[in-house]
């Protein structure tokens, strides 16, 4: 539908019900309000909409936000990335499906050689375990061009889901990026010295912003 190239990136979350925007309907028609961080990437995001971007999204899920953006962004080619592949519900010429487990450096190692390009633009919505973000982090950062942008949402998550830091790590993702912001030292089990160095070089700015979403109050 070629309307939909013209609707807000947050009335197209709730055309495909995806939670990154303000709200979804549930399976009893009733809504609930969710991450709204529709305004947080319609500002970081702009100068990208009408650029042949790569955009790979890291747990895709059943590909609701990646179909919300692949008419955001009209000339982008999308990766989703997923440990359930056959979830997705979307197909399209510039769209790909591929397997990942982030859970698994090998994998993580193995996905992040089998690109030819890298990416402008990769979000990271997919288990939210602390070691697993950081990991991620540190390996397919490797695969952003130089000028793109890494997102990692629900940071914090583990904060509400203690199973989320099974092993009680001391240092936060956002702990971790402040640490490289400010070019402190510091040692993590879950991501290299050498890898460590490369983010404190690579980077070149972090945000930190704050979405909503209430379970249960």
């Amino acid at each position: 539908n070629s309307l939909l190239y013209k609707f807000s990136l947050n009335k197209l979350f709730l055309k495909f019900n995806c939670d990154k925007g303000s709200k979804i309907k549930l399976k009893n028609e009733k809504y609930l309000l969710t991450h709204n961080y529709s305004k947080f990437y319609e500002k970081y995001f702009s100068d990208y909409r009408k650029k042949k971007i790569n955009f790979l999204e890291i747990g895709s899920h059943e590909g609701n936000g990646l179909a919300s953006f692949y008419f955001f962004f009209p000339y982008a080619k999308f990766y989703g990335a997923n440990i359930n592949p056959f979830q997705m519900k979307y197909q399209a010429k510039r769209m790909e499906e591929i397997y990942i487990d982030v859970s698994s450096r090998n994998i993580l190692n193995n996905f992040s050689k089998y690109f030819k390009e890298d990416f402008d633009l990769i979000v990271d919505d997919a288990s939210h375990n602390i070691k697993d973000i950081l990991q991620t982090l540190s390996i397919l950062f490797k695969n952003l061009k130089k000028g793109g942008m890494y997102i990692i949402e629900d940071i914090n998550q583990f904060k509400v889901y203690p199973n989320l830091n099974p092993e009680n790590y001391e240092f936060s993702p956002m702990d971790v990026l402040e640490k490289i912001k400010k070019e402190k030292n510091f040692e993590s089990p879950y991501i290299s010295n050498s890898d460590i160095e490369y983010l404190k070089e690579n980077i070149e700015n972090i945000y930190f912003e704050k979405g909503d979403m209430v379970l249960q109050n």
